[in-house]
């Protein structure tokens, strides 16, 4: 014997009516096969609705008990035509009438009990029943649950009187032959009296496990409108998979805390019989589906599902009066379970000092006026108080392999730390298949997500927004586009899930076509704006997400602590953010520690070269650098690896501009700042509290031109430093030196100028816009650690850049 229930998913209109009658009839072929329906969907809640409009007086119930009427009867021409039987006719317009004759009474008395609101909800399944088995004709029955299953109606929903239920059923559906179908109303059921009764909403599920334990079936089959039960819900995580199979307790944890395809009703009268559950897909009947029974899978998931409750409301009632006062737990949950409040989870310190419980939000009323009247004197007396926080969900991480598995608690709370992720109170039960806490219902979908990634993925997603595609971010989103398929061959999913210019932006969740980018940010209308963006960032569900900011600008520094406080780590070759006045520096590194986010710029000195990593590792490793001394400049390189004195420094300097090697205003070359701010960078990495006024710069630029902006006019008037620059060439080559533009860093301070160096010196070996670096250290004393390449180009300082971004995806948890 199976049982097979059809949801209001899967009778939603004609089509899928279709379908499922195709899956009923093909299991008929094997086994004897009882199915058990709901109303079609959404059909429930248009009778209640109707329902409760008549009992208001408003006439308008009229209007939803025609379309009530229309579905049904569209559904009965779409189905059988003129094919329909004068007795299935007449079944189809008697129930019809009755919604139509209870209705109207509720209309006339103003009054709709609960009797009367069960009796009006039962129509839904009672026509669904009987219009199925008409479009089956002669190879199925419509059987009415009410002459079954036999329940009191002293609570809500009703409870069962199983001893007399299982023998009316076996006697009602053991009589049906083994090739003939029973259509059972699911959700319905009748008092001893007669009078009919609902067993709560999901009650269809009730159904068919209360049919298959008394029937002592095979399995029974929940078919629905999903693939199976997800590991978490999927609009909170994108790669929520369906799981091949839970064991009964994994399955009661998860529909307790929201798993919407499974409940927990359904799973009791199974579960005493061990009788396995198949969650199936009306829609994809091939899949292979959920498989929920006695036996835990035999896989090594420590965690099988994350599960959620919204709606939900933290009590805190703490203060003195509780420390070694007995009973007041008791007072507590007494006076909650008299108010009929349910409470979804309790957390009490050891302190005795507070006990946290959650429950519904629309019990919370209820439950504050319970408690304050109960420790109304305690609370007088300021010895208790109570705190109330709305907008919360309960998480629950669920699974039989973390029974005795040390680490799941704290692999939980570290990924949910190391995002942001703030825990109101946590619980855990001692049969240990179940870690549940409370948070704010904002944090809920970054919760999810990086659960989730935490224990179920087995690659490492890095999402990234790319903030400038001038020539470094352009260069880089190639760079990206070309090792995408490579890298995620090796387990690293970079995705690219927003690119910006100066104006505007382009934002996708799920990752941007990288050979597309350029016509996609052609046609955005997303006007870029600072502050809207993070908010939009903040509210989407990344777990490991980097702003890439491959601007020089200031206005984007400033809105990094916002990038941090949404979740970012940082990566860049923008100098600004390491060269803010210290208490600003500082105060940018206090957030990133707090946030717990990487902040990387291995491409702000020496483009492409591990300046940068180089330094971080020699301080790591314990030794002392006393003297950091370099070409930092690859502008300056290039203008003094070509001045020879024949060509006058001046259009040297002119010639560099056009061919693009300098800055659109080569006085910022020329000042000398840029190779201040690398020596800054370095002071700052070595723990120097320095700002950048007490960097001695010396600038290539006369005072009267440094200011205004730049013109056309400048080299004519920067032409007057040629007969100096010459002098200064040719005394250094008289005595076979060469000039270079060199900063120096040491324990007395920092300083940037043109030095003399002779010609075997490694400085003078440099070509092109070559950047060299010589470190002096305690290991490195008699000879220093020199690095040399080129210090500037998109290509190397983009690869800068993605040498941190790969930095950043090793660093990061999966």
């Amino acid at each position: 014997m199976r049982v097979l229930k059809f949801g209001g998913s899967s009778l939603g209109n004609v089509e899928r009516i279709q379908a499922a009658t195709k899956i009923m009839l093909a299991t008929l072929k094997h086994e004897r096969t009882v199915v058990v329906v709901s109303a079609f969907g959404g059909v429930t809640d248009q009778l209640i609705e109707a329902a409760r409009r008549a009992e208001n007086g408003d006439t308008s119930y009229e209007q939803l008990e025609s379309e009530l009427v229309l579905r049904h009867e569209t559904a009965v021409h779409e189905l059988l035509g003129k094919k329909i039987s004068k007795k299935d006719r007449a079944l189809i317009d008697g129930l019809l009438e009755e919604l139509h004759d209870i209705l109207h009474g509720i209309y006339l008395l103003r009054d709709c009990s609960r009797h009367s609101l069960d009796l009006v909800s039962s129509l839904g399944e009672r026509l669904s029943a009987t219009i199925l088995a008409s479009y089956l004709k002669t190879k199925a029955t419509a059987v009415d649950a009410r002459d079954m299953i036999i329940a009191t109606d002293h609570t809500d929903p009703a409870a069962v009187a199983f001893e007399e239920t299982n023998t009316r059923i076996k006697k009602t559906l053991r009589a049906f032959a083994k090739d003939h179908l029973a259509i059972v109303t699911g959700f319905i059921a009748s008092t001893p009296e007669g009078r009919t009764v609902t067993l709560g909403r999901d009650g269809s599920d009730y159904t068919a496990a209360i049919l298959g334990a008394a029937l002592k079936a095979s399995v029974i089959e929940i078919w629905t409108d999903v693939d199976g039960v997800l590991s978490a819900d999927p609009r909170a995580v994108r790669n929520a998979f369906v799981l091949p199979d839970l064991s009964y307790e994994e399955a009661m944890e998860m529909s307790y805390f929201g798993a919407s395809v499974i409940h927990s009703a359904a799973l009791a009268p199974a579960i005493a019989h061990r009788i396995p559950i198949q969650i199936k897909n009306t829609l994809n009947p091939k899949a292979p589906g959920t498989r929920i029974s006695r036996k835990a899978s035999t896989s090594n998931a420590i965690v099988k599902g994350i599960s959620s409750v919204d709606g939900v409301s933290l009590f805190t009632l703490r203060g003195p009066g509780m420390v070694g006062v007995p009973g007041t737990a008791e007072r507590l949950f007494r006076n909650l379970a008299r108010a009929s409040v349910n409470v979804i989870l309790i957390s009490q310190a050891s302190s005795e000092h507070t006990i946290c419980f959650a429950v519904n939000s629309r019990d919370e009323a209820v439950a504050a006026r319970a408690l304050q009247a109960e420790f109304q004197l305690e609370m007088r007396q300021k010895m208790l108080f109570l705190d109330v926080a709305d907008s919360q969900t309960v998480v629950a991480v669920v699974g039989e392999g973390m029974k005795g598995k040390p680490g799941v608690s704290g692999q939980v709370f570290q990924s949910l730390g190391q995002h942001h992720v703030n825990i109101a109170a946590i619980a855990q039960g001692g049969s240990e298949r179940n870690i549940s806490f409370v948070l704010h219902t904002s944090d809920k979908r970054r919760a999810l997500e990086v659960i989730h990634q935490a224990f179920f993925e087995t690659k490492l997603t890095l999402n990234l927004f790319v903030l400038g595609v001038g020539n470094v971010g352009r260069a880089l989103l190639e760079q990206l586009r070309k090792q995408q398929e490579n890298l995620l061959e090796k387990g690293i999913d970079l995705r690219v899930c927003g690119v910006s210019n100066s104006r505007k932006f382009i934002f996708d969740e799920d990752g941007i076509d990288l050979r597309e980018w350029q016509p996609l940010l052609k046609r955005s209308r997303n006007t870029l704006d600072l502050k809207n963006l993070t908010s939009q960032i903040r509210n989407a569900t990344f777990t490991n997400f980097a702003l890439v900011d491959c601007t020089a600008s200031a206005a984007v520094v400033k809105a990094y602590p916002d990038f941090v406080k949404a979740d970012m780590h940082i990566v860049t070759p923008n100098k600004l953010a390491n060269v803010l006045p210290w208490g600003q520096y500082q105060s940018l590194l206090q957030l990133l520690d707090e946030y717990q986010k990487y902040f990387l710029f291995e491409a702000n000195v020496g483009a492409g070269m591990p300046v940068i990593s180089t330094v971080s590792d020699l301080i790591a490793s314990g030794d002392t650098i006393h003297k950091i001394e370099g070409v930092f400049s690859g502008t300056l390189s290039y203008l003094f690896n070509n001045f020879d004195g024949v060509q006058p420094f001046s259009e040297l300097v002119q010639e560099a501009h056009q061919k693009g090697f300098t800055e659109p205003d080569p006085r910022e070359d020329l000042s000398g700042q840029d190779v201040g701010r690398k020596l800054l960078i370095f002071a700052r990495i070595l723990g120097n509290e320095l700002n950048l006024s007490d960097v001695k710069v010396e600038n290539l630029v006369p005072s009267p031109l440094r200011r205004g902006d730049f013109a056309p006019d400048f080299y004519a008037k920067f032409a007057k430093q040629d007969k100096a620059m010459q002098k200064r060439i040719e005394e250094a080559r008289s005595k076979a030196f060469v000039l270079r533009y060199v900063g120096t860093l040491t324990p007395d301070g920092a300083e940037a100028g043109l030095k003399e160096f002779p010609v075997t010196h490694p400085f003078a070996g440099t070509r092109g816009t070559d950047n060299i670096m010589a470190f002096t250290t305690e290991r490195y004393s008699n000879t220093p650690l020199v690095l040399q390449g080129p210090g500037a180009g998109a290509d190397v300082t983009a690869m800068g850049v993605f040498s941190d971004i790969l930095k950043l995806a090793n660093y990061l948890p999966y």
